[in-house]
């Protein structure tokens, strides 16, 4: 990570919110990267977590560890999300002691073979979006079905810039989250009236993350001097506007996504004209 994103504002010594103590909250791909922010971050708010991870088990049992030390509880459940069959596993365990109160859903792949449009591998496309998009919406129907019977709950989909602003060699992950905003904006009205907001998230370039490597060499550097803020979007970020949004503080936000990019996109074309 560059110097100039080791100063993003770290989460505080106190969580902000009190009314999410002894929450639980099951969080789809939450041990690395934007996923482990978000866990630390709601860990810190005194949220209880079942964290679900897919391969490293070193990684989760690290996330763990830090989030056991904020005081919460931490259980963990490896699975593949892409697979309908370990999806139920890991919300069934999830569920299995006492219900969920907030969905993350932050796993995601695809960056890994990025191509256009008309190259992409149709094994690939069925991968991506069974991760992306169809684990999200299997995971969103069986937890918020449960969430609408107690009358309360939060879901929140992780989204990408490339949902709704061309990025070369993205297609798979942006069609992907494209798709999973619509779905979010649906859900939204679909279950508004039993107490459950679906929220979506969607960033700017994000500095520190797993996929900040996969998509395509120094672009953090190269997109830095573009952002009025003058750094780009780190996990921590993420993390706090997840914090918020499962509060008591955003309970008008519902069927809708939040867009934040220190100005990058409504700078561009300041970028175009005098570079």
């Amino acid at each position: 990570m560059s110097d100039i994103n080791k100063q993003a504002p770290r989460v505080p010594g106190v969580g902000r919110y009190q009314e999410l103590r002894e929450k639980k909250a099951l969080i789809l791909g939450g041990s690395r990267g934007i996923g482990r922010a978000i866990s630390e971050r709601l860990a810190l708010e005194g949220v209880n977590l079942v964290i679900n991870y897919s391969r490293s088990a070193a990684a989760a049992e690290d996330c763990a560890r830090a989030c056991e030390s904020l005081g919460v509880d931490v259980q963990l459940i490896q699975g593949d999300i892409g697979d309908e069959q370990s999806l139920m596993r890991v919300i069934d365990f999830a569920k299995s002691q006492s219900s969920i109160d907030i969905l993350v859903n932050n796993a995601a792949r695809g960056l890994e073979r990025p191509r256009p449009a008309l190259t992409q591998k149709s094994q690939h496309l069925h991968k991506t979006m069974d991760v992306n998009l169809f684990g999200p919406w299997f995971a969103s129907q069986t937890v918020g079905a449960a969430m609408a019977e107690n009358g309360s709950g939060v879901i929140i989909n992780l989204l990408s810039p490339g949902a709704w602003k061309y990025m070369p060699g993205y297609s798979a992950v942006a069609t992907s989250k494209a798709a999973l905003e619509s779905l979010t904006k649906y859900l939204g009205v679909e279950l508004a009236s039993s107490g459950v907001r679906v929220c979506g998230v969607s960033s700017g370039w994000v500095e520190g993350s797993d996929g900040e490597h996969s998509y395509r060499d120094e672009v953090s550097e190269r997109v830095r001097p573009h952002v009025p803020s003058g750094r780009n979007v780190a996990p921590e970020d993420i993390a706090a506007v997840v914090a918020w949004l499962s509060s008591h503080e955003a309970p008008m936000f519902g069927g809708q996504v939040l867009h934040f990019d220190g100005g990058f996109d409504l700078s561009s074309w300041q970028n175009i004209l005098e570079t």
